[in-house]
């Protein structure tokens, strides 16, 4: 479930204030050093979350990180940057969990609409891969995650979201035979694969495309994909594939 929690800039148009100088972006240097600078002798799992807050905070209250891609913070391991191919939206993924086999993880989605910058909390696992495409004239975006529950369990999701006219909208794109969603999410057991050195891809997303595994009742994967064709006004499902 896609959750709100916006913090909002209002200033020139979305593209005018768009920083390209090193200049512009020197506060933001700074703040990423102090932030190693007071972090790196303790214990990540012990302060991640804290870290986690002041660089939302930042964002939060600084327009130009919209463009800025914090290296040293990326370096460090304190933050991951994921953008849609369009750059529109921008996803600051931190790691809060504990250290134990079980993953959990805090992100911020940062976009404009007109003349005002958003960051939203937006509420989602490790995410992986961020793909676009075009329905009904308009760019959606297909959010791929991971929720880790151990170092066995956890569940693979896409997620499809839109920039509406004033905050980040659930797209119900994906139509199935009798309901059409914003989500599809498919469960990761590692004791019902059968042959753990494979790889398997759980979720496949290509421009076309996206194929979510089959499983069985038992939770088995069976090699085989229910695929969703993209069309016109959704990706309909259209049976299963190899």
């Amino acid at each position: 479930m896609l959750k709100i929690m916006t913090r909002l800039f209002i200033g020139m148009s979305a593209m005018s204030w768009i920083p390209t100088s090193y200049a512009d972006h020197a506060a933001l240097n700074v703040f990423e050093k102090s932030v190693i600078q007071k972090y790196k002798d303790a214990d990540f799992y012990e302060v991640n979350a804290d870290i986690a807050s002041d660089i939302s905070k930042q964002i939060s209250s600084d327009v130009t990180s919209y463009s800025y891609d914090f290296p040293y913070l990326q370096k460090a391991g304190y933050v991951q940057i994921h953008y849609s191919p369009d750059k529109k939206l921008k996803f600051y993924t931190f790691d809060v969990s504990g250290g134990g086999t079980m993953g959990e993880w805090y992100t911020d989605v940062q976009y404009t609409i007109g003349d005002k910058t958003l960051v939203d909390e937006f509420k989602a696992g490790y995410i992986s891969k961020v793909s676009q495409s075009n329905i009904k004239n308009k760019p959606v975006y297909l959010v791929q995650n991971y929720y880790k529950g151990d170092s066995c369990h956890g569940a693979y999701d896409v997620r499809a979201v839109e920039i509406g006219a004033q905050q980040l909208l659930k797209a119900y794109v994906f139509e199935g035979k009798n309901k059409t969603n914003h989500e599809i999410t498919v469960e990761f057991d590692c004791h019902k694969v059968p042959d753990r050195s494979e790889a398997l891809d759980y979720i496949r997303v290509t421009p076309k495309t996206v194929d979510i595994m089959l499983l069985n009742t038992d939770l088995v994967p069976q090699n085989k994909y229910l695929r969703y064709r993209l069309e016109k006004n959704a990706y309909k499902y259209i049976g299963i594939v190899k």
